[in-house]
């Protein structure tokens, strides 16, 4: 059990060692989801914004409108690891 954790790319919340990504060894990645990060590198090589609509697909899991959503990950991203420097 993984406690008070989000992926540092997606935001979302991570509750299981499971959901975590990986590097190219195989080793676990505690920054990162498996959604967001596999074998050492992120899994879509896109620009924020374009990560933050394509996450806003996802606002019915969330709970949110899609509006909701972008919104959301429009102030959040840019606290995240990987957005922090973009």
């Amino acid at each position: 059990m993984i406690e008070n954790k989000i992926c540092q790319s997606c935001g979302m919340p991570i509750t299981n060692i499971k959901e975590l990504g990986t590097e190219k060894d195989g080793s676990i990645n505690k920054d990162y989801c498996k959604y967001c990060y596999k074998d050492g590198e992120f899994i879509d090589k896109v620009s924020m914004e374009k990560y933050i609509n394509m996450c806003s697909e996802y606002s019915e899991q969330a709970g949110m409108t899609k509006e909701e959503m972008k919104e959301y990950c429009t102030k959040l991203f840019p606290t995240l690891k990987r957005w922090r420097n973009n």
